[in-house]
């Protein structure tokens, strides 16, 4: 990857902070990402639970979303797992859903890529069968 993930996904938490998209559940997410930052084990599994449980109750939080994207890979590189890959994946799928063509290329270059690792993760090589969610696809072109 050309970008570092952790940096990413500070700097989309602070873009979910900046347009208010968690409101009250602010502070309990940055508690979260620090704790899931500094610890590993069980620790960081309930703070990643914890992050996780804030995304579920604000579906439309981009920067949050893009957040989860970025800390969903950190956590599968601490401790690898089917279930994290996939959940990697759904992460980056609906994103570039419900982003197509309203985010900035670098964002959305870098979700792509992650996607892609998530599908290596899962054994794939290539997109067969799996539903792309190009700009284009959203916009009619071909």
């Amino acid at each position: 990857m050309n970008f570092d993930t952790a940096v990413a996904a500070r700097e989309a938490l602070k873009r979910a902070q900046t347009a208010g998209e968690l409101g009250e559940d602010l502070y309990p997410a940055t508690e979260a990402e620090e704790r899931f930052a500094s610890s590993t084990g069980q620790e960081s599994a309930e703070a990643y639970a914890t992050l996780f449980k804030i995304g579920e109750t604000h579906p439309t939080a981009t920067a949050f979303l893009e957040f989860l994207i970025y800390t969903t890979w950190n956590y599968v590189i601490e401790c690898p797992s089917p279930d994290r890959f996939k959940k990697g994946l759904e992460l980056c799928r609906r994103y570039l859903k419900e982003t197509a063509g309203k985010i900035n290329q670098t964002q959305s270059n870098q979700i792509r890529e992650l996607r892609h690792s998530f599908l290596n993760g899962l054994g794939r090589t290539d997109d067969e069968g799996i539903e792309e969610y190009e700009e284009d696809a959203f916009a009619g072109g071909d």
